[in-house]
């Protein structure tokens, strides 16, 4: 029995769901149903079917209907223990009024990685600018100029200047796409001393043609916080101008920002990696991903589990035929739609109970009847 009552700090999770067309027993094709002659774990940090469950503490909700398994196949989430992913995207104005800025990000990006795996974070860091830029192992390889270190670290060596950071991140996005993992969060990070001659929302509504995933990105940026030049001001020459796309994205994103003109620039990279840090929990709502062609979901054969930590029974939490507005405090899942769903929702109860913990795995187990409250 696997009890939920105690604080453990956060689960760092991400949950990608991915149906095993060829062993989901839970599929309907056109003219049979596919089955699947074994229980197993399918993808990525499945947990086993056929352990029995027992009653789970306050949030998770309870269920003693016997065991979820047998020769059910399963769609497994991507769990992380620990360990999430963060991709972060860095562009760096290397212009020549940068060149204090550009020294101060070459020797302060280890730092800002260092806080982010020492949180038990997978970072991947793209960085774009010229090589003017060579960043020290343990990130970068420690040569230069070919200082690149994959997979945890790409250089796409490209002059940026004072006004293109943001059409630089869409134009070199060939050069750095395979670096991103698809469970990853993203956070788009520009270093600069003046403004962006593209706006926030050209930037964004571009982003998201190439890649839809991108969706929920933070940016963050180190840029002038006011007009620099009006005199006696503590960005008086500083820097070129205001940066006020920037500050519109970081505004927009939820995202930080730092200020160039107080030239004390390690506090903001810490804060950058507090914020990938703290946007890496676990999620509560869930994409319901589309069958193959031809086949449909059963919703009547669907749970999910959660498996505190390694080799420990899986819980399986109920569903709440009710929807949201029948949790209560016991919690549990629901679907957003009864009769067409395209999202599994996690109770409000359990959603605070699962973010809460210090580790975690969630597994959506497909082909037996779901576990009701």
């Amino acid at each position: 029995m696997t009890s939920f009552g105690s604080e453990r700090g956060r689960v760092i999770g991400i949950l990608a769901l991915a149906l095993a067309t060829s062993q989901a027993c839970s599929i309907k094709g056109a003219d049979s149903e596919l089955s699947s002659s074994s229980s197993g774990s399918s993808g990525q940090g499945g947990a086993s079917t056929s352990s029995g469950m027992g009653g789970a503490g306050a949030g998770i909700g309870s269920s003693s209907s016997g065991q979820v398994g047998g020769n059910c196949a399963e769609a497994s989430s991507e769990a992380f223990d620990g360990e999430a992913p963060a991709d972060i995207i860095i562009a760096v104005d290397t212009s020549g009024s940068m060149d204090l800025e550009a020294q101060w990000t070459q020797q302060n990006m280890n730092e800002m990685v260092n806080i982010i795996a020492g949180s038990g974070i997978d970072a991947h860091v793209v960085m774009i600018s010229s090589t003017e830029i060579c960043v020290p192992a343990p990130l970068g390889s420690g040569s230069c100029p070919n200082d690149e270190n994959l997979p945890g670290y790409r250089h796409v060596q490209m002059p940026v200047g004072s006004n293109d950071s943001l059409q630089k991140i869409l134009a070199t996005y060939p050069d750095w796409k395979d670096s991103l993992r698809q469970a990853a969060t993203k956070t788009f990070f520009v270093v600069s001393d003046d403004d962006s001659d593209l706006g926030a929302g050209g930037f964004t509504g571009e982003l998201l043609a190439l890649d839809p995933s991108f969706q929920g990105f933070k940016f963050d940026a180190i840029v002038s916080s006011i007009d620099p030049w009006i005199p006696n001001t503590q960005c008086w020459l500083l820097s070129a101008a205001e940066g006020k796309v920037y500050k519109d994205l970081v505004a927009q994103t939820g995202g930080v920002m730092g200020d160039l003109c107080l030239q004390d620039f390690t506090p903001v990279f810490q804060d950058v990696a507090t914020t990938v840090i703290q946007n890496s929990q676990i999620d509560c709502v869930y994409d319901i991903p589309p069958p193959a062609e031809g086949e449909t979901i059963d919703f009547d054969l669907v749970n999910v589990q959660f498996q505190g930590t390694p080799g420990e029974e899986p819980t399986t939490i109920p569903y709440v035929p009710g929807g949201g507005g029948a949790c209560g405090p016991d919690g549990g899942w629901y679907y957003d739609e009864p009769t067409h769903p395209t999202q599994i929702i996690f109770c409000d109860a359990t959603c605070s109970a699962v973010q809460g913990l210090s580790e975690g795995k969630v597994t959506v187990v497909f082909g037996c009847a779901t576990v009701i409250r």
